[in-house]
């Protein structure tokens, strides 16, 4: 199986075959992004694709001495960002607590009904909660939780220090505390 670094530097010569292998390697996780950040599967493919579009398109500047994938991470992460924005601003007058354009991607099948709706309801709590967070903090979160970065990974992703990442994963724990835990008491999350 050829590295990152391998592929990229086919791509770069003009192999699409190479792009095509990063594309594969790299598809299942950018959609993963996209839909902890998105939280609708439609947008999350449109994302993923406009992320792909825009690797390709940038791949021939891509700095070798750079992790792609910190780099490919990057993108899609602005790329979400850009269509929550677009998102706010033309559904801003209509989005007053509803759920209307979010749907629970994830079903447990293997539970009782009684234990399904229960289960569903407190992940739609959640995933309403962390859709809640001011961006910077849900995205920053999403990285490390559902994406399994490090703290540095998410850094060299965002382009922050690493403090200030470890900062915004504690404040968005606390937030999502507060609003899902009766008075904000201690609990896991």
């Amino acid at each position: 199986m050829a590295t990152d670094e391998i592929l990229v530097k086919r791509a770069q010569g003009g192999e699409l075959a190479a792009y095509g292998d990063l594309v594969e390697r790299y598809q299942d996780r950018v959609y993963g992004l996209a839909a902890r950040l998105l939280a609708t599967p439609e947008d999350a493919r449109d994302a993923a694709q406009e992320v792909f579009i825009k690797v390709f398109r940038a791949l021939p500047g891509f700095d070798l001495r750079a992790e792609f994938a910190t780099w490919l991470y990057r993108i899609a992460t602005n790329v979400c960002l850009d269509m929550l924005r677009r998102r706010l601003r033309e559904q801003l007058h209509n989005y007053r607590g509803s759920d209307s354009g979010r749907s629970n991607i994830l079903k447990d099948d293997r539970a009782g009904p009684e234990d399904a709706l229960l289960a569903k309801e407190r992940l739609k709590e959640l995933q309403r909660a962390v859709m809640d967070l001011p961006d910077d903090y849900r995205v920053a979160l999403v990285l490390h939780h559902y994406q399994q970065m490090s703290y540095r990974q998410v850094a060299d992703c965002l382009g922050l220090p690493e403090k200030t990442v470890a900062t915004r994963i504690h404040r968005a724990k606390l937030m999502l505390k507060q609003k899902l835990l009766p008075g904000g008491e201690d609990g896991a999350l």
